[in-house]
């Protein structure tokens, strides 16, 4: 393995905050674009030039990344607190449910891993127990990946 290769859970944080990135960066995108249309004539460059429409723009990408940021933290820190499942192969946080391939039903992507869960599976087990709760004594010897930053 190279020195820059991804762990699960880095790869887990990378898809979480992508789309918050996403939307700053196309309000920023959008102000720029605003901007530079300001001189041209016609009613956009007037309704830029007088309205602060590039400013308008970039607010709103800011507003809309601390949003998606902020919701995916409460859900990053339900999952460490065990309030939502996780993978049964990596540990990591479950992508939202979606329809699964052929009619299969509901499934959910791991964040880390990529693995497809199916829905059903919690729905039969909604909380997994981790291995150091289950095995009396071993809290000290196996760490979970709950407790990585």
């Amino acid at each position: 393995m190279g020195g820059g290769d991804m762990s699960y859970v880095g790869r887990m944080y990378f898809r979480l905050y992508l789309p918050a990135g996403l939307a700053l960066a196309g309000g920023a995108i959008g102000a720029a674009a605003l901007k530079a249309v300001q001189p041209a004539p016609g009613g956009l460059g007037t309704l830029s030039l007088y309205s602060n429409l590039p400013a308008w723009a970039f607010a709103a990408g800011i507003a809309l990344a601390l949003a998606i940021a902020g919701v995916q933290t409460v859900r990053l820190r339900l999952w460490d607190r065990g309030a939502i499942p996780g993978c049964y192969v990596c540990g990591c946080l479950l992508a939202p449910p979606r329809a699964a391939r052929h009619g299969l039903g509901m499934a959910r992507r791991c964040l880390g891993c990529g693995k497809l869960h199916g829905v059903n599976h919690y729905r039969l087990m909604p909380r997994l127990v981790p291995l150091p709760v289950a095995v009396k004594g071993a809290a000290d010897a196996v760490r979970s990946v709950r407790s990585s930053p």
